[in-house]
């Protein structure tokens, strides 16, 4: 299974507002692919400090980075969408079906990469909300 060439240039691009870089795409272990990002974690923290992501990690924060993992089975199919503790596929099935239709197929992948990123910026608008009322 490989993703489109530029699947990954068209998702670092949806990322890269929120600090995110791309870092690699390989085989996970079991026979899918795995995309990785990652954001330096005190400037995210200073852009979005409302996700309780330096909370989370309490006294071993800072890590060297946060991490954004898309994976996708052998099938190219997409199986995980997650950005440190938040599970974005989940979250979109419970908050935003539409969304999540667009997450959990790779029928368009450069919609596929939009959504991804939609999808980090509804989350951290609906948690700011949740938690501030904002």
């Amino acid at each position: 299974m490989e993703i489109p060439d530029d699947y990954t240039d068209a998702l670092t691009d949806e990322l890269a507002p929120y600090g995110f870089e791309f870092v690699s795409v390989g085989e996970d272990e079991e026979g899918g692919i795995a995309v990785l990002f990652d954001a330096e974690p005190e400037s995210f923290v200073r852009a979005y400090p409302g996700l309780g992501i330096e909370e989370s990690y309490g006294s071993a924060w800072p890590p060297d980075s946060l991490e954004l993992w898309v994976k996708f089975d052998a099938l190219g199919d997409p199986i995980q969408i997650d950005f440190e503790t938040i599970d974005l596929l989940s979250w979109a099935a419970a908050m935003d079906p539409e969304l999540h239709d667009r997450l959990n197929t790779m029928t368009e992948p450069l919609d596929h990469a939009v959504a991804v990123g939609q999808a980090l910026g509804r989350f951290g608008n609906w948690f700011n909300q949740e938690l501030y009322g904002q």
